[in-house]
């Protein structure tokens, strides 16, 4: 099995999340928005079920393992349908703020968040579909974790770094948030290039990230077009994110089932 420390670096991942959300999140729990809690609820519970997989798969659990794993049929469609709905209140706070500093930035996110969420879609399907691999199923499982760290980076580095506090610098905090989960991911290709294929999409998305934020979510004519999302019907919106994760769950299922053994054979 790959990766028997992985538990422990998912869990070191989740106490960072901690410590880099308590300013801003975590501190001031009553004043935010139930979607930023329901984000935050799902990205915590998938790093959770991650270390329990992890765990039992490297200590002999696996009835246990296969058990728990049925979680992600849950978590899945939470976690998008999450992610959906803090995307429409990003683009219902920006339709009303698109010349302050706080206003542009958001519009940056236009285009980060929709690829993190394709991102982990992408990956969850594969996880799904290669199961009986283990060397794919895991980085599969894994590469998801990667667009965690963008955000838990950029905020420590702004917590350490006074420089980087400064509004006017946060694309530099960014910049190196979204370095740090490059550089993850690279790492964790290059020791088995032969299995690496998740951690270089991963990889992918993450460069594709960067860029967007930094060129195309700073185009003037992009804000209106992302804050136009706050005009859609937040409960259908989220509906159809809802039905379009459980498919993209199905369809990874039965792509990986294993084929049937014709009943001739097994009585040959």
């Amino acid at each position: 099995m790959p990766f028997r420390k992985a538990w422990l670096y998912v869990l070191l991942l989740l106490v960072l999340t901690f410590v880099a959300f308590w300013p801003g999140y975590f501190s001031r729990l009553p004043a935010k928005k139930m979607a930023h809690h329901a984000h935050a609820a799902s990205a915590v519970l998938w790093m959770i079920l991650a270390i329990v997989q992890s765990w039992t798969a490297h200590h002999d659990r696996l009835a246990l393992h296969r058990k728990t794993g049925l979680a992600i049929f849950l978590l899945f469609p939470f976690f998008l349908v999450a992610g959906m709905w803090v995307i429409h209140v990003e683009a219902a706070t920006l339709a009303g703020d698109f010349t302050t500093v706080e206003g542009k930035q958001i519009a940056q996110f236009g285009f980060f968040d929709p690829l993190a969420n394709i991102a982990f879609a992408l990956l969850f399907w594969a996880g799904l579909k290669y199961r009986y691999k283990v060397q794919l199923h895991a980085r599969y499982m894994l590469a998801t974790l990667l667009f965690v760290i963008a955000p838990i980076g950029f905020r420590l580095l702004a917590m350490l770094i006074p420089f980087l506090k400064r509004e006017e610098n946060f694309s530099y905090a960014m910049a190196g948030g979204n370095l740090i989960a490059l550089a993850v991911a690279v790492y964790l290709f290059r020791q088995a290039p032969r299995h690496g294929r998740p951690f270089l999409i991963a990889a992918g998305f993450i460069v594709a990230q960067g860029i967007t934020f930094e060129t195309l979510g700073r185009i003037p004519a992009w804000a209106p077009i992302f804050a136009s999302v706050s005009h859609a019907n937040l409960p259908f919106l989220l509906l159809l994110t809802g039905i379009a994760s459980v498919g993209v769950a199905w369809h990874g299922w039965v792509a990986g089932a294993r084929p049937a053994i014709p009943k001739a054979a097994l009585a040959a």
